[in-house]
C-alpha cells in the first residue's frame, strides 16, 4: 500500500473502508484527514465527490443528497447543543437540499415546470443554469396539483418554517428565538424525516435504476445521521416527560420546535410562556399569536372564513391571549379556547353569532352582552328567511 505524503494521500492509499453504526463508509484508522474540515473529519473513500481532485459535477439528485449529508454532519453531536456555525450551515444546507430535491422530482414530471413561468421555458436556460426558477411554495403546490404527490399540511408547514429561517439567516442573520439551537435541530429532524420519505416514495423510484443505485452510500449516511438527531429529540423528551405529565392540561405544541412542551406560567405577574424542550420563552400575548399563526396556521390580522380571529380577548382576564381552536397535550384531538394568560382552557365559551367574539353565554343566549341590545342576532335573521 502506498504511503500518504504531507499534502494528502497518494493514488490508491488508504482505500480500505469500514461501516460505522450510522451506516457511513469511513476510512479505517490511520487514514488521512482532510485539511480545513471542522473537527478533522475523516475522508470517506465511499463517496466519489470527496476524492482529491474530483470534478465539480453535481447533478440535481446527488447535489440535493450532498446538501442533506452536510446537514447531518453539522447537526450530529454527542452534546445536546450544536455550535452556532453548525446551526448556520445546517439551516442553509437543509433549505437548499429540500429545494433541489423537490425540484428534481418536479423536473421528472416535465422539465419546464421548474421555471417560474413554464410558458416561457427554454431548454438552453435549464442546461446552462440561467433560468428563473419557481420558488419553494410554488414547487410544493405544483408537486401537489400537477404531479399528484401528497404532501401533508404538517410537512408543508415544516418546509415553510425552514424557508423562513433560511431567508432570515441568509439576508439578516439568525438570532433571538429563531436562533434557538434545540428548536432548529428539532425542526431539522422533522424536515429530514419528510425528505427521506419523499426520496423513498416519490423521487428515487422514479429515477433510472443506475441513478438510484448511485444514491445508496449517501442515503445510508443520511439515515444514520437522522437517527442520531431523532435520538436527541427522543432523549430530551423522555427526560422532561416526568415534569410535563402533571401539567398536560396547560401544555401545548411549541410554535418554534413543534414539541408538546409549551407551558404558560401559573404566575400571572410573571406573564411568561416557556418551552420545556427548546427553552424558548415569550410573553403570554406573544405566545398566543405565535401559536395561532405557526401551529394553527391562522392569519395574524384577518379573521378566518367563520369570522374567528387568530387571538381574541379573554373574558376572564381581559388579556389578548385567548386562542380559539387550541389543543392541549391532555386532549390533543379536542380544540377549545385556551388562554395563555390564565394558563388554562376557558370552558363554556361560544362565539357570539353577531360579532364572533367568544363569551360565556347564559342558557339560550347566542349573542354577547355588547351585541344583545342591537337587535336580532344572526341566528334570528337566518331563521326568518
Amino acid at each position: 500500500m502506498t504511503e500518504a505524503n504531507a499534502d494528502g494521500p497518494a493514488t490508491g492509499a488508504n482505500t480500505e473502508v469500514s461501516v460505522d453504526a450510522g451506516g457511513a463508509h469511513v476510512a479505517r484508522p490511520g487514514s488521512w484527514r482532510r485539511p480545513g474540515i471542522a473537527n478533522g473529519r475523516l475522508y470517506d473513500p465511499g463517496r466519489e465527490v470527496e476524492h482529491p481532485g474530483s470534478e465539480v459535477i453535481f447533478p440535481p439528485v446527488p447535489n440535493g443528497l450532498d446538501y442533506l449529508l452536510s446537514v447531518v454532519e453539522h447537526l450530529e453531536s454527542g452534546d445536546e447543543r450544536v455550535s452556532a456555525r453548525d446551526l448556520k450551515y445546517a439551516v442553509l444546507h437543509l433549505a437548499a437540499g429540500a429545494e433541489v430535491l423537490l425540484k428534481a422530482r418536479l423536473q421528472l414530471e416535465h422539465w419546464s415546470l421548474v421555471f417560474k413561468d413554464p410558458g416561457q421555458a427554454k431548454r438552453s436556460e435549464l442546461e446552462n443554469g440561467t433560468l428563473k426558477s419557481c420558488g419553494p411554495d410554488e414547487t410544493v403546490q405544483r408537486l401537489k396539483d400537477i404531479a399528484g404527490i401528497v404532501i401533508a399540511d404538517k410537512d408543508t408547514s415544516a418546509l415553510w418554517k425552514l424557508a423562513k429561517h433560511r431567508n432570515a439567516l441568509q439576508h439578516y442573520g439568525l438570532f433571538g428565538q429563531s436562533g434557538n439551537a434545540r428548536a432548529v435541530e428539532s425542526q431539522a429532524a422533522e424536515v429530514l424525516d419528510f425528505l427521506i420519505r419523499f426520496l423513498d416514495e416519490e423521487l428515487l423510484p422514479a429515477l433510472p435504476p443506475y441513478e438510484a443505485e448511485q444514491s445508496t452510500t449517501d442515503m445510508e449516511r443520511i439515515r444514520g445521521g437522522l437517527s442520531q438527531i431523532r435520538g436527541f429529540v427522543t432523549k430530551r423528551m423522555q427526560r422532561i416527560r416526568a415534569e410535563l405529565e402533571p401539567i398536560r392540561e396547560r401544555t401545548l405544541q411549541c410554535p418554534d420546535c413543534d414539541q408538546w412542551a409549551f407551558v404558560p406560567d401559573l404566575d400571572r405577574d410573571r406573564d411568561r410562556v416557556h418551552c420545556r424542550f427548546c427553552g424558548g420563552e415569550q410573553t403570554a400575548d406573544d405566545a398566543a399569536i405565535a401559536y395561532a399563526v405557526s401551529v394553527l396556521g391562522r392569519d395574524p390580522v384577518s379573521p378566518d372564513v367563520f369570522g374567528v380571529m387568530a387571538v381574541e380577548s379573554c373574558p376572564d382576564c381581559q388579556g389578548e391571549s385567548l386562542v380559539p381552536g387550541a389543543r392541549t397535550a391532555a386532549a390533543p384531538d379536542e380544540p377549545g379556547y385556551f388562554c395563555f394568560t390564565c394558563a388554562r382552557v376557558v370552558a363554556g365559551m361560544l362565539p357570539c353569532s353577531r360579532c364572533f367574539v367568544p363569551f360565556h353565554p347564559r342558557e339560550g343566549e347566542s349573542v354577547c352582552h355588547d351585541c344583545a341590545p342591537a337587535g336580532p342576532d344572526r341566528t334570528d335573521e337566518m331563521s326568518s328567511t
